[in-house]
């Protein structure tokens, strides 16, 4: 490593410069501080391949800034510690506080060189393993987004969704604080499906997908829950800042049209707000049944609207008419209901 850079923290002006010259004949590029609080900074700003490091200095002992340099964490720099003291409790106490090797004044240029180097190759082995466990876990983390993602649509698919419903679900219930439920579907699908062909069917899913995603809070978690089936998890947030939200979603799913090879497309959302605690449900799943009840009949009572479940056993539910009236939709704009 020809070409790596040393930090030599030295407060003798005439071993600083003795040191120096044998470091840069060797092909070192070598940065001299004479005080330990000034290498502290040196070695934070310039993140120095080694440190060279005095024991006794004006200000502060060595092993005061190793210590130091070993608390402000990564990334690692080796440590060799020069001294004048032979004492083994003096090598013992510059290792326990983080030093990787102990060279005792005076020293022998070569032996300078060969722990030197010996560091080095230490360090470089450490970054290549750092290297490789960055590649590891970027590896991992592109196959756990493609684990938990729905391919088609980019949403969360409804295995992650299942995970993070059981967590936000025990979490509201112990800290007793609100969680919705929004269950969306697209009206009159599989019948668009069949006039239309399933890829320009897709480009409805993602499109539907797209509003849904954007349209919602950070926190929220929007997945793909089969089919043409959407959920949306909404933490913290009460059955009317749901349906605040559900109304929202459905009036812009309403208003948007999609150019294909059809032409312009339009289309309508159901959807189905279960709110906890509002509704008084013992298991996380049984508020997405809730959510779906709900959806399901705002597909009965003529589509392109919002039903709000306010209990388990609730046969007759408040909902939101879309305002045209009309309870099909899937059609090209401008056409008439199918």
């Amino acid at each position: 490593m020809t070409e790596a850079h040393i930090l030599l923290i030295e407060d003798s002006s005439t071993q600083a410069q003795q040191i120096r010259l044998i470091l840069e004949s060797a092909g070192y590029q070598v940065s001299v501080a004479a005080m330990g609080n000034q290498g502290l900074a040196m070695a934070q700003a310039l993140v120095p391949d080694l440190i060279l490091l005095d024991v006794i200095l004006p200000d502060l002992d060595g092993y005061k800034v190793c210590r130091r340099l070993r608390q402000q964490g990564s990334p690692y720099i080796p440590v060799l510690m020069l001294t004048a003291r032979s004492a083994v409790e003096d090598k013992v106490e510059g290792l326990q506080v983080g030093a990787d090797d102990y060279l005792p004044k005076p020293f022998d240029e070569r032996e300078l060189l060969a722990r030197v180097n010996a560091l080095l190759r230490v360090r470089q082995q450490q970054g290549e393993l750092q290297y490789r466990l960055e590649e590891v876990r970027q590896s991992q983390e592109v196959w756990r987004r493609v684990a938990i993602t729905d391919h088609l649509t980019g949403l969360y698919n409804r295995h992650y969704f299942a995970e993070v419903l059981q967590q936000d679900f025990e979490a509201a219930r112990r800290y007793n604080t609100p969680l919705a439920c929004i269950m969306v579907d697209i009206d009159h699908f599989r019948d668009f499906n069949t006039r239309y062909g399933h890829a320009i069917g897709d480009v409805v899913l993602q499109g539907v997908a797209h509003i849904l995603k954007e349209s919602v809070r950070r926190a929220d978690v929007v997945a793909r829950y089969g089919g043409e089936e959407f959920v949306v998890l909404m933490p913290m947030s009460n059955v009317a800042a749901a349906t605040v939200t559900a109304s929202r979603l459905r009036e812009m799913v309403e208003a948007r049209v999609w150019e294909s090879a059809a032409g312009p497309l339009q289309t309508t959302i159901s959807l189905g707000v279960a709110s906890f605690p509002e509704i008084k449900v013992t298991r996380a799943e049984d508020l997405v049944i809730c959510a779906d009840r709900a959806m399901y009949q705002a597909k009965e009572q003529g589509r392109n609207r919002v039903v709000v479940l306010t209990s388990p056993d609730d046969k007759q539910e408040q909902g939101e008419r879309d305002r045209s009236g009309s309870g099909n939709w899937y059609r090209p704009r401008n056409s008439g209901p199918t």
